[in-house]
This record gives structure tokens, C-alpha cells and sequence, in this order.
């Protein structure tokens, strides 16, 4: 099979436009916001004496999350690196990364009407 460069390219094209409207949906449902953002609503202030960097690890990547760098929370409340996430969900995995709940929940219509008549 071959593929000229034109072809390359407007390929390349949909497959960026294509991540972007992915994470256009990641974002509404899953807001990118620094770690202590997110525990200063979540738990509260974030003292310094608190370790909080320490016992925040990302299951994707496996390294610990700083104050400063940017997370997602996901609705059954685990916590990823923003990055790690975004490319999580990029490969289609549109599941948690550790408990496996559904980031949102499609709504399915059916595709025939039942008219009942007694």
C-alpha cells in the first residue's frame, strides 16, 4: 500500500483533530487542576508538614505526584498525572486505569419503539 505525502498528511490531520474532540469530552467530564487545587477543595488546606507528594502515586506511570503538577480526578475519585491520562484515554481506553468505572456513560437510544395497545 502506499500513501502519498498529501494523503500523510491530511491523515495526520484527522488523527490530531480527532485527539483534540477526545479531549475536548475528557475535559468536561475530568478538569485539569494542580494537585493542591485539588486536595484544598478535596481534604482541604495542604500544609507543608503534610506529605501529600508522597502518597499520591499515578498507577499509569507509577511515579508520585507533586503539588505543582496538573491531575485528573475521575468520578470514582482516583487521581493521574494529566499527561498520563490524556494518553490513557487517547489509545481508547475509555475506562479508569485502576478500577475500571467508565469516565462517563454514553446514553444509548433505543433503535425501535415499542407501541404496546391492549
Amino acid at each position: 500500500m502506499f500513501v502519498n505525502r498529501r494523503q500523510r498528511r491530511s491523515l495526520f490531520k484527522n488523527s490530531k483533530s480527532d485527539s483534540n474532540d477526545k479531549l475536548r469530552k475528557l475535559d468536561a467530564v475530568s478538569p485539569a487542576r494542580t494537585l493542591e487545587e485539588w486536595w484544598s477543595r478535596a481534604k482541604g488546606p495542604l500544609l507543608p508538614s503534610e506529605g501529600a507528594d508522597g502518597h499520591i502515586v499515578c498507577v499509569v506511570c507509577l511515579e508520585s505526584v507533586l503539588r505543582s503538577q496538573e491531575i485528573r480526578e475521575l468520578k470514582c475519585l482516583h487521581v493521574f498525572h494529566k499527561e498520563c491520562l490524556e494518553q490513557w484515554y487517547l489509545q481508547d481506553h475509555f475506562n479508569c486505569p485502576l478500577c475500571y468505572r467508565a469516565y462517563y456513560i454514553q446514553e444509548t437510544h433505543p433503535t425501535t419503539d415499542f407501541v404496546w395497545m391492549v
